[in-house]
């Protein structure tokens, strides 16, 4: 805790009444976090009201990042110019493999009077839920509103892997996910079978 307090005494010198306290309380009541699921619908809307930091080392960065991160080491997120290019005008969601780096960045900063949250499980859950969502048949059933929405978001991120995909040209636009209302969804037609459905 003293290193926290030390680092956050040496960082920029914004006008932050943030305390260990309110940190520890927003850990408590986990506002202080975002889901995949959730950062990948702010994807798919064109939010522009965060920012997004990849605090992996650059080699993992360049393996995959997420949409248009930009990548700071945790070992560099102290950095006095990093802190003063960071927003704080609106949020900095932190990510790394898991969650346990970016749960460190994310009160660095916080400390440093930047509104950081932190992407619950990292990388490894939005490559796990997002990006090959691994769908049981059985829950393919057309039911499930959540297996609707990681399938969407999958193709919107990934593209059609299955047997759509051979069945399109490449000069057809990609797959965009509807969105819709709650009043929308008990006019919408019938789900196609699951071995009928593709992107």
């Amino acid at each position: 805790m003293l290193s926290i307090a030390v680092i956050a005494a040496c960082g920029p010198s914004y006008e932050s009444e943030i305390s260990l306290a309110d940190i520890a309380q927003a850990a408590a009541r986990q506002d202080d976090r975002a889901s995949v699921e959730d950062l990948a619908s702010w994807l798919v809307e064109g939010r522009q009201d965060f920012k997004l930091i990849d605090v992996r080392e650059p080699a993992d960065f360049e393996s995959g990042r997420i949409g248009d991160a930009e990548n700071i080491p945790i070992a560099k997120i102290i950095n006095s110019d990093v802190l003063q290019r960071l927003p704080t005008n609106r949020m900095v969601l932190v990510y790394s493999n898991g969650s346990e780096n970016a749960a460190k960045a994310a009160v660095i900063l916080r400390l440093s009077g930047i509104d950081a949250h932190l992407l619950a499980g990292g990388y490894n859950a939005w490559k796990k839920r997002i990006l090959n969502p691994d769908i049981s048949a059985e829950e393919l059933d057309g039911e499930s509103l959540q297996v609707t929405l990681q399938r969407a978001y999958s193709c919107y991120f990934v593209g059609d892997r299955g047997e759509g995909a051979a069945k399109r040209s490449a000069a057809e636009q990609p797959f965009v996910p509807p969105v819709f209302t709650l009043e929308e969804e008990e006019d919408l037609p019938p789900l196609p079978p699951p071995s009928e459905e593709s992107c």
